[in-house]
């Protein structure tokens, strides 16, 4: 055949698939647009048409989309169509029908694959599987188990005491926090006695940095899985802040890796893998969080902080008394503050997505069909101003006010997936706030409120503001 021929047959054949491809993409607009089952709800014709949408406010705007999901929910109302099938709402109470037990949603297994540990309590997507797992689980982490890992919660606690009393210079709780309870958990979960991130220069713990630069990958890992193989084979030169990102996330595995198939060489290791790379960042980083916000709030009102320290000196006149958890329960104010500092810490921020069943679902007065995505982040029932007025002032008097609060404190989620270490992170709040306020004066450098006004999505909340800085001698009375 001429060459001519040749050419005019292969602009023939890429004219024939530009048109299809232009039609099947005008036909999927208008269903998604104006057939699909989710196209009486409101929201931006774009978010409807593709869930790059999000992506955008995730990856390229670098974890927004929570703040734009407020914005969305201002000029929409109460349910917000924020992707082609995906749902977002904003009422508290719709949030407990989410994750009630009864209601029984899976996963979202395309949200949850980004986190690589699929196999794990947390990552599993079927209700009845993750049930089990649950079941085998829970008794590492009951209440009984955690009254026995007691001791290991307040040698960590002591030591961190002395070691940020002992510094001339100011400490950087950002990462001082994060030690104490990366050290708890990798005690806990791998018996390990050398889970020494205290003993870091500075705090600073290479793992720490690693999971802080890593964080930000899931956004990317979830919108673009595709982009790992091929920055995996390219030059570290070319590959640029994702390659960087991904060095660091690798490195956290291998630590973990080793650790597990050291102390488990059974066909079991990569579920334990799996377990154990959840619970290392589940375990440390939402109590730590915590405590930064509450000890800046705490530390930056007299009045609160007076009044904390005297009910716990009336509670333990001895300043060298063993505080125990079930005693520094029964302190109300303490209580109070450490719910506080939940509240406004959120624990986990990201919208959990939820698949609805086979039989459909009642949310906030519409009919939600079947297999539609439907999500609520714990930040849109915290700072309901209904619910808590004035939600971004720190108030632990609301607490001792109102005993019907309790139920909107969902840091560690609500029903059957809820946060499997919530004991554990209870008795380490307890001990925190309880042990370095009753033994140590603490004063803040160089802080401002502002430090803890704005902050990103990347599933846990990264504080934009200056980290945390306490100077702290030892209490003498």
């Amino acid at each position: 055949m001429a060459p001519a021929a040749l050419a005019n047959r292969s602009l023939c054949v890429y004219g024939l698939l530009i048109v299809f491809s232009t039609l099947y993409l005008t036909v999927l607009a208008a269903r998604r647009l104006f057939f699909h089952s989710l196209s009486r709800f409101p929201g931006p014709r774009l978010a409807s048409l593709t869930s790059l949408y999000k992506s955008y406010h995730e990856v390229f705007r670098g974890g927004k989309w929570l703040h734009h999901v407020d914005e969305l929910h201002k000029l929409y109302g109460g349910v917000v169509r924020v992707g082609p099938n995906e749902l977002h709402f904003n009422d508290p109470k719709v949030y407990g029908k989410i994750f009630s037990i009864s209601a029984q949603f899976a996963k979202d297994p395309a949200f949850y694959a980004c986190f690589g540990v699929d196999t794990s309590t947390f990552g599993l997507a079927d209700p009845e599987h993750a049930r089990l797992s649950r079941e085998i689980m829970s008794i590492y982490f009951n209440r009984r188990a955690i009254l026995q890992l007691e001791g290991i919660i307040q040698s960590k606690v002591d030591k961190l005491v002395g070691l940020v009393s002992s510094r001339q210079c100011p400490s950087d709780m950002f990462y001082a926090f994060r030690c104490a309870t990366m050290d708890i958990i990798a005690t806990h979960c791998f018996d390990s006695s050398s889970a020494n991130f205290l003993d870091a220069p500075e705090f600073k713990a290479p793992l720490l940095s690693d999971i802080q630069t890593g964080v930000s990958l899931l956004w990317t890992v979830k919108s673009f899985p595709w982009i790992l193989p091929i920055v995996s084979i390219l030059p570290k030169r070319m590959g640029g802040q994702i390659s960087r990102q991904l060095d660091a996330f690798i490195r956290v595995q291998e630590g973990i890796i080793q650790d597990i198939f050291n102390r488990f060489p059974s066909r079991d290791r990569m579920h334990l893998f799996h377990e154990g790379l959840s619970l290392i960042q589940a375990g440390s980083d939402p109590v730590a969080t915590a405590c930064l916000v509450g000890f800046f709030h705490i530390l930056n009102d007299p009045s609160i902080h007076g009044r904390l320290r005297e009910d716990l000196r009336e509670a333990f006149p001895d300043l060298n008394a063993t505080l125990s958890w079930s005693e520094l329960e029964r302190v109300p104010y303490l209580a109070a503050v450490i719910k506080e500092s939940l509240r406004m810490s959120h624990g986990f921020v990201s919208a959990l997505p939820r698949v609805v069943g086979p039989c459909g679902a009642q949310l906030a007065g519409y009919t939600v069909p079947p297999q539609t995505i439907v999500s609520m982040s714990a930040v849109s029932v915290h700072n309901n101003s209904t619910i808590f007025p004035e939600p971004h002032h720190f108030r632990p008097e609301r607490w001792l006010e109102s005993k019907d609060l309790g139920q909107y404190l969902v840091a560690f989620s609500r029903g059957p997936r809820m946060c499997l270490g919530i004991n554990m992170a209870w008795a380490e709040l307890y001990c925190f706030f309880g042990t370095m306020f009753r033994r140590l004066d603490m004063n803040l450098v160089d802080a401002s409120g502002e430090d803890y006004v704005d902050m990103l999505d990347y599933f846990i909340p990264i504080h934009t503001g200056r980290h945390l800085h306490i100077q702290a001698t030892l209490s003498t009375n």
